[in-house]
């Protein structure tokens, strides 16, 4: 048994005339251009001025049946008055449904304009709006089949054709942003990208930001500076802990200075009298004190009271070097 439901077809435009034209009116955007968005469906429940409906939207399955087309590379067709409908009718397109957008339950359609269509519309030969949808015995319309530009609508959808709207909406935007009230759309638009550019650099800003802090990819403002402010220390904190620790490597420094040369008198290598000169040797470079020592001649034999004298205070030397006994003990107490 077949399960589908039945579907019908509604063709809006008035199917005779004598009837009154009450369809809303959308502006032409500046430069006497073609509109790119134009309303196809009204939002809600809606009939048509001739009786026909109550229709409704489906918008899911709308959208669905319209990608589905898209990924086969079928536009719906804007055509001249339904010629596309009517079998063996020369049917021309005025221009190419590619894109849908829902706006407050309407359907809306961005229009890719043939350029003839374009200037029919701009010249007001044809100002208004007329889809074909598939509908089912409920009234719920699945499916956007086609769009014609017609002079006698049957739906009470937009105009392609009035200046009222416009500048109504171009009041409205100088508003918004604060302009002159007696600013032109050129000022409007200079606003809008100025606007734009702004944002452009507060995005980069902020992703340099979240960069160097190791902040999310996506982390707002607040969360940024909490990456900033524990992530950082005060720079008075910062000087206390370095200079600590240079403090501390200059005593380690000191300390490992003073065992070499010990170990040196102690060997015989050096005499305790030049220990001065070898000192200044070993803190410009000791690995060339290190090497020299390795290859030096015994000149003190290991015994005698030179010798003697600096094993005692060697021996006699606290376990610590006193300035690296400092550092570390100011270290501490911090």
């Amino acid at each position: 048994m077949n399960t589908t439901p039945k579907l019908f077809r509604a063709i809006n435009a008035m199917p005779s005339a004598g009837r009154a034209i009450n369809a809303l009116t959308l502006s032409l955007p500046e430069g006497d251009s073609a509109p790119e968005w134009v309303e196809v469906i009204p939002a809600g429940t809606f009939k048509g001025r001739d009786g026909r409906g109550p229709w409704f939207s489906n918008v899911p399955a709308i959208l669905q049946s319209f990608a589905a087309d898209q990924a086969a590379g079928i536009d719906p067709v804007v055509d001249y008055n339904h010629q596309t409908c009517g079998p063996g009718t020369k049917a021309e397109a005025a221009g190419w449904i590619k894109q849908l957008e829902v706006r407050d339950g309407a359907i809306w359609a961005r229009v890719e304009w043939v350029a003839e269509g374009a200037e029919k519309v701009i010249a007001k030969k044809y100002r208004y709006l007329s889809p074909v949808f598939d509908f089912d015995a409920t009234g719920r319309i699945v499916k956007l089949i086609s769009v014609a530009i017609v002079n006698v609508p049957n739906l009470f959808l937009r105009a392609l054709n009035s200046m009222e709207t416009s500048v109504d909406l171009l009041k409205q935007l100088i508003e918004l942003l604060g302009l002159d009230p007696a600013a032109d759309a050129a000022a409007v638009i200079e606003a809008i990208k100025t606007l734009q550019s702004a944002s452009a650099d507060t995005t980069t800003a902020m992703n340099s930001l979240r960069q160097v802090t190791g902040a999310a990819a996506d982390a707002d403002l607040k969360a940024v500076t909490s990456s900033i402010m524990t992530g950082f220390v005060p720079k008075a904190e910062y000087e206390r802990v370095a200079n600590s620790l240079r403090q501390l490597q200059a005593g380690t420094a000191e300390a490992e200075i003073d065992k070499q040369l010990d170990d040196a008198v102690a060997a015989g290598k050096i005499a305790l009298t030049s220990r001065g000169f070898y000192k200044a040797m070993c803190s410009a470079d000791m690995s060339a004190f290190q090497d020299f020592i390795k290859t030096a001649p015994v000149v003190v034999k290991p015994g005698t009271d030179a010798t003697s004298r600096a094993m005692n205070s060697q021996q006699e030397k606290p376990h610590d070097n006193p300035l690296l006994a400092n550092a570390k003990a100011r270290a501490a107490s911090h």
